[in-house]
């Protein structure tokens, strides 16, 4: 729900749709890549196809066929109807239906619902998802929460005391010029009268 990449985005080249899924624009992306670092899923990837203009690819849920009303192009093509589309809330309702009705076949743990403050994607498995590899440490924090207190300070580093310091500089500077004082020349390189 609150989505680390996009948090981590300095650009705002990643960013929550309205729909859900996480979308990249492609003309403001810097190339930083920190939203691969900060995705505790492990999403986003870096494309090199092209060496002059390397992308962030990772799946936007067909976002375009979404606002068209259709479903995404994976869960209409996908032969068995493994995977489903629909609002969060009812495809919680709908997986947990799912355990109740096939007791014993599927983990007790709908993966998705907690991790990292909410998932777009959920998942039921037959199989621990740590076997699948999915990372079952994430806590039921956000990401962003943990680094929002420090990034609100980045503007006063990166801004106010540069412009703090660069005024005491004009008014040291400005105050040496009026006074006639000027830069001390240094010992030993005086002008004899």
């Amino acid at each position: 729900d609150e989505p680390a990449c996009a948090s981590a985005c300095l650009v705002g080249a990643l960013s929550k749709s309205p729909e859900g899924p996480v979308i990249y624009n492609k003309e403001i992306c810097l190339g930083c890549r920190y939203c691969m670092i900060a995705c505790p899923f492990s999403i986003p990837a870096y494309e090199y196809f092209n060496p002059t203009s390397p992308q962030v690819r990772k799946c936007t849920m067909c976002h375009e066929r979404i606002l068209r009303n259709e479903s995404p192009a994976c869960v209409k093509i996908c032969p068995r109807e493994a995977i489903t589309f629909g609002k969060r809330s009812e495809l919680i309702k709908l997986a947990r239906e799912k355990m109740r009705n096939h007791p014993g076949k599927y983990q007790d743990h709908i993966y998705g619902v907690s991790e990292a403050g909410g998932t777009s994607w959920l998942y039921l498995s037959e199989v621990p998802f740590a076997k699948l590899g999915f990372p079952t440490n994430l806590g039921a924090n956000p990401f962003p929460e943990f680094t929002r207190g420090f990034l609100s300070l980045v503007p006063a580093v990166f801004i106010l005391w540069p412009a703090l310091l660069g005024g005491m500089y004009a008014f040291t500077r400005s105050r040496e010029q009026h006074s006639g004082a000027g830069p001390r020349p240094e010992a030993g390189n005086q002008e004899l009268p």
